[in-house]
């Protein structure tokens, strides 16, 4: 007994002595990157996850520089280490000109990599260990599924209504109104759209005010075009700096401060990275039953599809030739550039932890024009046709998006008769969402009201599945009366399923 415990003992003394040269190893890389003022020597320790405030690689590894540069520092000491949730938490005390500062937090994974470093965070306005607390709770308006905010920038009183667009890094408007309301550009650069490549404008310093909520120094990028019903675009930015909370049930926008959060409801958190300014998240895609492809997508709120799987990904996976049943072909358009597809529905779609969702429908990316060697680094867009099913918080401290289902959450999918793309909004009414082939005589139109199909009333249709299913499950061939009112008078079309 007395020979097992000496060597228990042992081991544990060389195991300690491994984690205190670990532990060396990070504080030793960090004092170098300090006396040499470049980012090189810590480069190997950060691990995947690694993150600063809201951002994460390999935002951040460009982010380090000017970190450097900002923070005065000489060097750190380690006062403590401690295990704890999968994580070691290193407390160190910082030095600058021989002067110990307030001891800090540096957390690693267990193989001593970095995740990351309370004072950096704190440099980019996260502080993790204060109580979170409301900032702002910003009512929005529901424009065909999407969230639209009202704004008024600079000095102007006029009122701007821009799309919430969590697929876009920051706020877009079109020169024509920039040039109304007073937004100068200040530079040009490239930017990424879905398809392609792009030159434009950008107006930097200027201040936003949404209901009594003020945002400044904020950039807009000035595109030619822009989505048709908004004025523009207000991309991610906000919720790089704040915990934001998106709930459809209320209508409601509400902001928090970075620090210690607690959900309101129960629901299920997603993880989230921020690699290039847009929020990706994982998913799994069906198109055929049996064939799973894993991908990462952009969590997109400015898109008004389901979702769409990007070029490079369809033709690595050969999508298009698995077995994919198209139900129409069309374009998918963004800032002016427009690139080929196919829609239809996937036998199965989740991403992260949720549950997967049957009889999806989906937009695959055709090749041709930009499309075919465009590579944006991820796998496809998930819009808001299937996010709007969720009121969700995105919490970029944590690196992960909370869902709770809301009121649509078992609405039917939109459905396609025809030539004409249907589905519920979120008060529950049917309405045509777009018109997906050519027609002889386009007597309806995108955006109307259908009271009926084969005499089966709307509502019936979103609270009854055996009557949608009817819908949904009826042969090629079969002609449907749709029934609508416009300008005060009931009219009736017949479409013949394809």
């Amino acid at each position: 007994m007395k020979t097992k415990a000496i060597l228990f003992l042992g081991v544990l003394f060389l195991s300690l002595q491994v984690r205190a040269q670990h532990a060396k190893g990070v504080i030793e890389s960090m004092n170098q990157m300090f006396a040499q003022k470049s980012a090189d020597p810590v480069m190997a320790n950060l691990s995947g996850s690694f993150s600063i405030a809201a951002y994460t690689r390999p935002s951040t590894d460009r982010m380090l520089k000017t970190i450097i540069d900002r923070y005065a520092c000489d060097s750190i000491q380690l006062k403590d280490e401690v295990k704890e949730n999968g994580m070691i938490q290193l407390t160190v005390i910082p030095f600058n000109k021989g002067k110990a500062g307030k001891a800090s937090n540096i957390y690693t994974d267990d193989a001593y990599k970095l995740l990351y470093v309370d004072l950096f965070d704190q440099l980019y306005g996260m502080n993790r260990y204060k109580k979170s607390v409301m900032v702002a709770k910003i009512p929005f308006e529901v424009q065909d599924g999407s969230i639209i905010l009202t704004v008024k920038v600079n000095a102007s009183d006029r009122p701007l209504k821009l799309l919430f667009d969590t697929g876009a890094d920051g706020m877009a408007i079109t020169k024509t109104l920039a040039d109304s309301v007073g937004i100068k550009a200040s530079r040009q650069q490239n930017t990424s759209v879905v398809g392609g490549n792009m030159q434009i404008s950008v107006s930097e310093g200027n201040t936003i005010k949404l209901d009594t909520f003020v945002l400044k120094n904020q950039s807009f990028a000035l595109f030619p075009e822009m989505h048709k019903g908004s004025d523009g675009i207000i991309g991610n930015s906000i919720a790089k700096s704040y915990i934001t909370k998106v709930d459809f049930d209320k209508k409601e926008l509400s902001l928090y401060s970075f620090g210690d959060y607690q959900y309101e409801d129960q629901g299920i958190s997603v993880p989230v990275t921020l690699p290039a300014g847009l929020f990706i998240i994982p998913g799994e895609v069906s198109v055929t039953p049996g064939q799973t492809n894993t991908g990462e997508f952009v969590f997109d709120t400015g898109a008004s599809y389901n979702l769409i799987c990007f070029r490079p990904f369809v033709k690595k996976n050969k999508l298009l030739v698995s077995g994919f049943k198209p139900e129409y072909n069309g374009t998918t358009t963004s800032m002016g550039m427009s690139t080929p597809t196919y829609s239809g529905r996937a036998a199965a779609f989740s991403f992260a932890k949720m549950p997967k969702l049957s009889n999806f429908p989906i937009t695959l990316m055709a090749g041709g024009g930009q499309s075919e060697n465009w590579n944006p680094g991820f796998d496809g867009s998930i819009g808001i046709r299937t996010i709007g099913r969720y009121n969700f918080t995105i919490n970029m401290q944590k690196k992960e998006i909370h869902f709770v289902p809301n009121h649509t959450i078992n609405f039917p999918h939109d459905f396609v008769l025809g030539a004409y793309l249907f589905g519920f909004d979120q008060e529950g009414k049917l309405k045509l969402q777009s018109v997906v082939a050519p027609v002889e005589d386009e007597t309806i139109k995108a955006g109307q009201l259908i009271e009926s199909i084969d005499g089966v009333a709307a509502p019936a249709l979103l609270k009854d599945s055996k009557k949608m299913l009817a819908v949904l499950n009826a042969p090629a061939g079969k002609t449907f009366k749709i029934t609508y009112t416009t300008n005060g008078t009931k009219q009736n079309i017949s479409i013949t399923k394809k």
